[in-house]
């Protein structure tokens, strides 16, 4: 489990870079995608409740502690994200080899519509009530469009990453 944490780390590592390199810059009816939170729920598909938990926290902390949003905030919805596609996951709906092919990108659309409503929702808790910027609704529908395109795609790096896991635990 400590080999496919390593390698869960480094891809998280990578996807908060991607983030802010190229996803931070290109803006969708001033929407910004979010693909540190589509990286728990692809790692949430694979069953892996602990790892898909680890890449929640870590690219929700990693990402706040470089964002001018309240900290923890972003690690909230990575794991609210990951927790639920984790169940999901456990039971084998989202399955690349054996569900249907449009099962994992609705799911992660889901996901992505959900996101921007469980972070404002979680600033007015925190007493933040600047995060409502813009259309909250543009938000959710331009996430969720972007995670059902990029889902396959994330969800399969997952799922190599849950194979190391699994090769290693035996």
């Amino acid at each position: 489990m400590t080999q496919a944490r390593g390698l869960i780390t480094i891809v998280t590592l990578m996807v908060v870079g991607v983030q802010f390199a190229i996803f931070t810059q290109w803006r969708f009816a001033g929407v910004v995608v979010m693909l540190v939170w589509l990286w728990p729920v692809a790692v949430g598909l694979t069953g892996l409740t602990s790892l898909a938990l680890f890449a929640g926290l870590l690219a929700g902390v990693l990402f706040d502690a470089q964002s001018a949003t309240p900290f923890g905030l972003s690690a909230l919805v990575g794991l609210t994200l990951a927790y639920a596609a984790s169940r999901l996951g456990r039971e084998g709906v989202g399955d690349l080899d054996s569900a249907a092919r449009w099962v994992t990108p609705v799911l992660a659309a889901a996901a992505g519509f959900v996101a921007p409503l469980l972070f404002v929702v979680s600033g007015v808790f925190a007493l933040d009530f600047s995060l409502w910027r813009g259309s909250l609704l543009n938000s959710m529908l331009i996430n969720a469009a972007a995670f059902f395109v990029l889902a396959r795609p994330v969800t399969r790096v997952a799922f190599a990453m849950s194979s190391t896991a699994m090769r290693a635990r035996r």
